[in-house]
């Protein structure tokens, strides 16, 4: 049983340290939106699909209704 518990905790030593990547990576494309004039809009465009295609629906919900709030705004802005 012993062995159960040290694969366990290895699992979760695996899991802390792929959360502490994404969340590295994550503050690296924060960083970076402070710089926008020098990153590549391609690249953005390509990170921002790829996290919307991680996104549950509730997610995606939350996501398109602030991008609809951004377009009505811009609209009305003109």
């Amino acid at each position: 049983m012993r062995k159960g518990v040290n694969n366990m905790s290895d699992m979760e030593v695996i899991d802390k340290k792929i959360n502490e990547v994404a969340n590295d990576d994550l503050d690296g494309l924060e960083d970076s939106l402070n710089h926008l004039d020098s990153v590549d809009s391609d690249e953005l465009q390509s990170k921002a699909k790829e996290m919307i295609d991680d996104c549950s629906k509730k997610e995606l919900k939350k996501v398109l209704t602030l991008l609809i709030g951004i377009a009505r705004k811009s609209s009305q802005e003109y």
